[in-house]
């Protein structure tokens, strides 16, 4: 460490900011190796380091608990923000129906703070014990996103510091506002590439009155998933999430959590449905189908369970990259049929979770050291079956480091260069001198 290195690092240590030295992985398994980690404690702090960053053209990456699934968070030599230090709840209005709240609030504290007043936050990516409110950067969907949408139907204003150091506030804390370039909706995803946000205004609604039931479904094959679910949106139920799991994945939860689920060759898919709605569940006719209903506590464990299904993954099978792809549910038995093809053609295990009921799919692309290059070419093939069947290479993750690439193939195809060029200006726009998350997210 030498010269501009030392200077930065005393500049940090005279603002009074604590730091530190280390290096980190995100969840995944990417490398974060920063010249130095900072912990704002407020939007002063981070409005001080921006303009650091800044002044020494150093690059400046935003933490929140270092769950990306797709190298968002990784870096080499630049100024890491741990925003967990910045963790309040600001403010909790329930008459104008928003809470105003800190980046660093991990999700389940502040629904378990909303709780208390009748209210709750829907968003609930499988990390919602751990991740923080920092999933805006990356619009994170999560198990109730096929009712209540991803992230970005949540946000109603922010505070945001750009890479000037200057701060803008974008947005109001209204259900209508139309006044102006949406701007809030530029930053919810951006991946900390066109600024840092500091506070946000999120949209609450009143915990359910009506009770909810929930299902677990046993398929004896996968093609029986797709027309379940088919059979579910043609008869236009909304269940509150209907989750999927195969027995890859089954078996990696019995084994880590001793969970003595069944394992069904096709899988399960776990519903949670009003119960007036659950006649009209139960009278789909479908062979190859064992539908058991649960009680609360089985409900509640379930729901766990499948929250922590990637950790599991993890646990019993090693590293691996987790594909995030979407497809058109009237796309869904081909996507099936396709990623069972794929596995058999590399003849690896390929443990697959799913969103089900809104077509999103994470097949976990598994590797031992030395596979990594086989891993990435998997990747890629189940990145361009979504592409093929008319989907998406991202539903929730984002693109980060790992998914550059695609989204330039994705936007090639779908004859959209033209798009790209925008997103790039805009980038250029806000960060010209190229400090806010380099090398990621735009190729």
């Amino acid at each position: 460490m030498r010269g501009n290195n030392y200077l930065i690092i005393n500049k940090l240590k005279d603002l009074g900011l604590e730091i530190s030295f280390e290096e980190r992985t995100d969840f995944i398994g990417f490398k974060v190796k920063p010249l130095v980690i900072v912990y704002p404690q407020g939007e002063d702090d981070v409005i001080n380091i921006v303009r650091l960053a800044r002044e020494f053209r150093i690059s400046i990456v935003p933490w929140g608990a270092g769950t990306s699934l797709t190298g968002a968070v990784s870096c080499d030599g630049c100024i890491l923000l741990d925003m967990r230090r910045m963790n309040k709840i600001l403010e909790i209005n329930t008459i104008d129906w928003y809470v105003r709240v800190q980046p660093g609030v991990v999700l389940d504290d502040l629904n378990k703070e909303l709780s208390k007043y009748g209210f709750f936050f829907p968003p609930d990516p499988a990390s919602h014990y751990m991740c923080t409110v920092g999933i805006i950067a990356t619009d994170a969907g999560g198990m109730r996103a096929l009712k209540y949408g991803t992230v970005k139907d949540w946000v109603l204003a922010l505070r945001v510091v750009l890479p000037t150091g200057e701060v803008i506030k974008v947005g109001e804390p209204l259900k209508k506002n139309r006044t102006g370039y949406d701007l809030v909706h530029l930053f919810v995803g951006s991946e900390g590439t066109l600024g840092i946000i500091t506070e946000a205004w999120l949209r609450i609604i009143p915990l359910p009155k009506r009770k909810v039931q929930t299902l677990i479904v046993y398929l004896d094959d996968m093609e029986t998933l797709a027309k379940f679910v088919y059979e579910v949106r043609r008869r236009g139920i909304m269940p509150e999430l209907m989750e999927y799991m195969d027995p890859y994945a089954i078996n990696a939860v019995n084994q880590a959590f001793n969970s003595g689920l069944k394992v069904a060759d096709g899988g399960l898919v776990i519903i949670m449905i009003e119960e007036d709605l659950i006649d009209e569940l139960l009278n789909i006719r479908i062979n190859g189908l064992n539908i058991v209903t649960i009680n609360e506590e089985g409900a509640r464990r379930i729901y766990e369970l499948r929250s922590r299904a990637g950790e599991a993954i993890k646990a019993v099978y090693g590293s691996f990259y987790s594909e995030d792809i979407t497809v058109p549910i009237s796309r869904l038995a081909e996507a099936i049929i396709r990623l069972k093809e794929l596995g058999d053609k590399y003849r690896k295990p390929m443990p697959i979770l799913a969103h089900i009921g809104d077509g999103n799919m994470h097949p976990h692309i598994l590797y031992k050291p030395g596979e990594e290059e086989l891993a990435q070419r998997m990747y890629y093939e189940v990145a361009r079956i979504a592409i093929e069947l008319g989907g998406t290479i991202s539903g929730e993750h984002g693109i980060g480091l790992q998914k550059r690439e695609l989204l330039y193939e994705q936007y090639l195809v779908r004859n959209n260069i033209k798009t790209l060029e925008v997103m790039k200006n805009i980038k250029r726009l806000f960060d010209p001198n190229d400090i806010m998350n380099p090398n990621k997210y735009i190729y």
